[in-house]
C-alpha cells in the first residue's frame, strides 16, 4: 500500500508515452498546411460582404500563433479569417476547431463567401461518430493553391479557440485516439459509480456512496463541458438553455469530490474541527450547480467563472484533507490530485498558445480526476481485503499434532465435565458424564458412532448414543447381542471385536468395535463403544485412550455425585425432606436477582400450616414435626417443575414460583390449598389440615429478596387471621 504513489505515477507515465506515440504517429501521415489567422468582432448580423467592403471596422487583427483566447458574447459575432496555401492533390481538408460551448459555427469560402458548412456544440451532426474532441468542417472538394476561409462564431462562453487544417484521414485517426481516452475516462467513472454500491453492500460504512456519487457527478461534468451529453437525443432538448447547463454540470462535479475526500481521509478523526467546514463547502457547490441550472443563457459566462473559481478551491480543500491523514495510503490520491492541478494548468497554457494542444493539455485534467476516484474506491476496499486476508491468516494456526490434540481433547473434557457436574442434580450425573465422554472422543479418535450401553442396579436401561441417528442401530445391537455385551464388560480390560448390526432391513455391513467396560454396581453391568468399519482396527494406544477417558468421566462422575449428594444433605431439613430456610434464602435472592436481570416475572409463596399453633401447644415440636412431614410431602409433588420449596422463618414453607406473574400464583397457590384441603390425615395428628397461603410478586427492579420474603409474610398473617384456608396477595 505504501508504494501505491508509485504505481500511479507509473501508469501515468505510461498513458503519457503511448499518447505521444500515438500522436507522433499520426502526425507522420500528412504534412499540415500552415495557417494565417486574423480575428475581429462585430454586432450580431453583420455580414461577409460588409466585412470585405470595410464597413465593419475597424477590421481584422492578424494572430501569430494557431489559436487564441475568446470571449463570445451576446449580440456579437466573432469572425476568424484564415488563409492558407493548400497542395494540390486528392485531399479532403477538414478544418478542425477544438469543441467549446459555441452555439453556432459556419464556415464560408471566399469567393464567393456562402456558407459551406455549419456546427453547434448543442446538436449532433448527421454521420458523425462518438465521442468527438472536433468540431470538424470539411472543406468544398477540388480546393487547392491559395484559399481564404472565414469561420463565424457565436455564443455566450470564454474559451481557446484551436484551428487545424488536416487531411480528412489525419482527422479522422486524431478522432479515434480521442474517442479511445474519452471512453477510458468515463469507463472508469462509471465502473467507480457501479461498484461502490457493491461495496457499501459489503461495508455500510466504508463511505462507499459518496464516492459513488463524486464519481457519477463528475462523468455527468465531463460529458457536459465535452459536449458528449448533447449526443443523447433526450439530453438534447436542454440545448435550448445554452452554455448554462454544460457550466453547471461542470460546476456538479466540484462538490462531490470534496465530501468524498472527507470520507477517504478519514477527517472525523484526523482533524474533526474541520469536518462541518469540508462538509459545508462540498454541499454549497453542489447546491450552487443545482441552482445554476435555473440561471438564464446569459448567466453562462458569469456561471463559467464560478465553475472554474470553484475546483481550484475544492482542489485545494482535497490535498489539505489528504495531508492532515496519516494514513500511508493517501500518497496515491494526493499525488494524482497535484497531477489533476497541473493538467488543469496546461489546459490553461494551451487555451492561451503557450504550450500546444493536445488531448492531454486539454483533457488530461479529466483522466487524472477519474484516477483519483478510482483510487478514492479501490485503496480502501483492497487495505480491508488484505487486512481481513491477514487476519484470517493470523487466526489459522498450524495443525496441532495427534499429540497436542489428545492433550487438547482430554483438558477439554476434564473441563466440560467440571463445568456440567458441578450444578446438577444427583439424578443427572451420570447421564451428563457419559454425554461429555461421548463428545470428548469424537475430536480425537476416527469413528462412525459411539455409545454408552448398559443397565443400571435398579434394572433401568443405560442407553446414550452419537449420532443420535445410530440410536436405534444399538437398540438393536443390545436386543441381540445384550448377553455378549455383558460379557465383555465383566472382563475389566478394553477390546475389539467384529459385529454384525441386524437393522430393520436386514443384516448390515460387519463393523468393528471396541469395548471398554464401565464400573457399573451389580448386577448392572456398562460398557463404551466405539464403531468403526469392518476393515479398521484399533491400536492398542487407541483403546487405553478409550479407557482413560472413560475413567476419566465415571471418576469426575463419582465425585460429582458424592459432592451433590453431600451438598442436598446438608441444605435440607431432615424433619421434612424440602430445603432448610438457610438453603431457600439463598436460592431466593438468585432467583430474585436472575429474575431482575433478564426482566422474567416471579412470585414467592409462603404457606403457613393453619393448625400449627395448636399442634405445638398440645404436643410440642413432635406433633408439629408429624403434621409438617405429609404437608411437605403433598407440596413436593404438587409444585411444578422447577420450582423450589423450603422451610420458612415461621416454621411453614416458601415455594419459589419463578415465570410466574400475580395471577397465575394466585391459581397456583389455589392448586396447593385444595390439595392439602383433600389430603388423607392421621386422626392422631389432627382430624383435617388446611393452609393459608401468602403472594407477593418481585418488581421489575426488585434486588433484596428479604423485602419480598416480608410481603409475602404479611400477607400469610392477613391469610391466617382471616380464618384460614386462604389466599391472600
Amino acid at each position: 500500500m505504501r508504494h501505491a504513489w508509485a504505481l500511479t505515477s507509473f501508469t501515468a507515465a505510461a498513458l503519457l508515452a503511448a499518447a505521444v506515440l500515438l500522436a507522433s504517429g499520426v502526425r507522420a501521415q500528412a504534412p499540415q498546411p500552415a495557417l494565417d489567422l486574423a480575428v475581429m468582432e462585430t454586432p450580431a448580423g453583420t455580414t461577409l460582404d460588409d466585412i470585405l467592403t470595410g464597413r465593419a471596422q475597424p477590421g481584422f487583427t492578424p494572430v501569430l500563433t494557431p489559436g487564441f483566447p475568446f470571449t463570445a458574447r451576446e449580440e456579437r459575432t466573432l469572425w476568424v479569417r484564415i488563409r492558407t496555401d493548400l497542395p494540390a492533390g486528392e485531399y479532403d481538408w477538414r478544418l478542425g476547431v477544438v469543441r467549446v460551448p459555441l452555439e453556432r459555427l459556419r464556415l464560408r469560402v471566399h469567393p464567393p463567401g456562402d456558407v459551406v458548412v455549419r456546427d453547434s456544440f448543442f446538436s449532433r451532426g448527421d454521420g458523425q461518430r462518438p465521442w468527438p474532441s472536433h468540431f470538424d468542417l470539411p472543406l468544398p472538394a477540388g480546393l487547392s493553391g491559395p484559399t481564404e476561409l472565414y469561420l463565424e462564431l457565436e455564443g455566450r462562453v470564454m474559451g481557446g479557440l484551436h484551428v487545424s487544417l488536416r487531411d480528412a484521414a489525419v482527422a479522422s485517426a486524431e478522432e479515434q485516439e480521442a474517442r479511445f481516452w474519452f471512453r477510458v475516462v468515463y469507463a472508469l467513472l462509471l465502473a467507480v459509480a457501479l461498484l461502490s454500491l457493491v461495496r457499501h453492500a459489503e461495508d455500510s460504512r466504508a463511505g462507499a456512496l459518496s464516492v459513488g456519487a463524486a464519481a457519477f457527478c463528475s462523468w455527468l461534468a465531463c460529458l457536459g463541458i465535452n459536449g458528449h451529453l448533447y449526443s443523447l437525443p433526450e439530453v438534447a432538448l436542454l440545448s435550448g438553455l445554452g452554455a448554462v447547463v454544460p457550466q453547471a454540470l461542470f460546476l456538479l462535479g466540484a462538490g462531490p469530490v470534496v465530501l468524498a475526500t472527507r470520507h477517504y481521509s478519514g477527517l472525523d478523526k484526523s482533524a474533526p474541527q474541520l469536518v462541518g467546514w469540508m462538509r459545508a463547502l462540498g454541499w454549497i457547490l453542489v447546491v450552487a450547480a443545482l441552482f445554476a441550472l435555473t440561471l438564464p443563457s446569459d448567466a453562462s459566462i458569469t456561471l463559467q467563472w464560478v465553475a472554474w473559481f470553484s475546483y481550484p478551491v475544492a482542489l485545494l480543500a482535497c490535498v489539505v484533507m489528504l495531508v492532515l491523514d496519516s494514513r500511508s495510503y493517501r500518497w496515491a490520491p494526493l499525488f494524482t490530485l497535484l497531477v489533476m492541478g497541473a493538467a488543469v494548468l496546461l489546459r490553461v497554457l494551451a487555451d492561451h498558445q503557450v504550450i500546444e494542444a493536445n488531448w492531454w493539455t486539454l483533457y488530461g485534467w479529466q483522466l487524472a480526476l477519474a484516477l483519483v476516484m478510482a483510487q478514492y474506491l479501490g485503496l480502501p476496499w483492497t487495505r480491508a481485503r488484505l487486512q481481513r486476508w491477514a487476519m484470517r491468516k493470523r487466526a489459522e494456526p498450524p495443525p496441532p499434532s495427534a499429540e497436542e490434540k489428545i492433550e487438547a481433547a482430554r483438558e477439554k473434557l476434564m473441563a466440560s465435565l467440571q463445568h456440567g457436574l458441578t450444578h446438577a442434580d444427583d439424578d443427572d450425573v451420570a447421564w451428563i458424564a457419559y454425554r461429555r465422554l461421548l463428545d470428548g472422543l469424537k475430536s480425537v479418535l476416527a469413528q462412525d458412532s459411539s455409545a454408552v450401553v448398559g443397565e443400571h442396579a435398579d434394572g433401568e436401561e443405560l442407553l446414550q448414543v452419537e449420532p443420535k441417528s445410530a440410536e436405534s442401530r444399538y437398540r438393536n445391537l443390545l436386543r441381540e447381542r445384550a448377553t455378549l455385551l455383558r460379557n465383555l464388560s465383566k472382563l475389566k480390560a478394553a477390546q475389539q471385536v467384529g459385529f454384525d448390526f441386524d437393522g430393520p432391513e436386514g443384516p448390515l455391513e460387519k463393523v468393528q468395535l471396541a469395548v471398554i467396560p464401565l464400573p457399573i454396581p451389580k448386577p448392572g453391568w456398562g460398557a463404551l463403544l466405539v464403531e468403526r468399519p469392518a476393515d479398521v482396527s484399533y491400536s492398542d494406544a487407541e483403546l487405553a485412550l478409550c479407557a482413560e477417558f472413560a475413567a476419566m468421566a465415571v471418576v469426575a462422575g463419582e465425585e460429582a455425585s458424592g459432592t451433590v449428594s453431600a451438598q442436598r444433605q446438608a441444605e435440607t431439613d431432615p424433619a421434612t425432606g424440602v430445603f432448610r430456610e438457610e438453603a431457600i434464602r439463598d436460592r431466593l435472592q438468585q432467583l430474585v436477582e436472575a429474575a431482575r436481570l433478564r426482566q422474567t416475572p416471579f412470585s414467592l409463596l409462603w404457606i403457613e400450616l393453619d393448625q400449627l399453633p395448636s399442634l405445638r401447644e398440645a404436643g410440642g415440636e413432635v406433633a408439629v414435626v408429624a403434621a409438617l412431614r405429609p404437608v411437605a410431602g403433598l407440596l413436593q409433588k404438587e409444585i411444578s417443575h422447577g420450582d423450589l420449596i423450603g422451610r420458612s422463618a415461621s416454621g411453614g414453607f416458601l415455594v419459589l414460583a419463578p415465570g410466574k406473574k400475580l395471577l397465575q400464583a394466585r391459581e397456583y397457590a389455589e392448586r396447593l390449598r385444595e390439595a392439602v384441603s383433600h389430603m388423607a390425615v392421621d386422626p392422631r395428628i389432627a382430624p383435617t389440615l388446611s393452609i393459608s397461603v401468602g403472594i407477593a410478586q418481585a418488581g421489575p427492579e426488585e434486588r433484596k429478596s428479604a423485602d419480598l420474603a416480608d410481603r409475602a409474610a404479611n400477607a400469610a398473617r392477613v391469610a391466617t387471621r382471616n380464618g384460614g384456608d386462604q389466599i391472600f396477595s
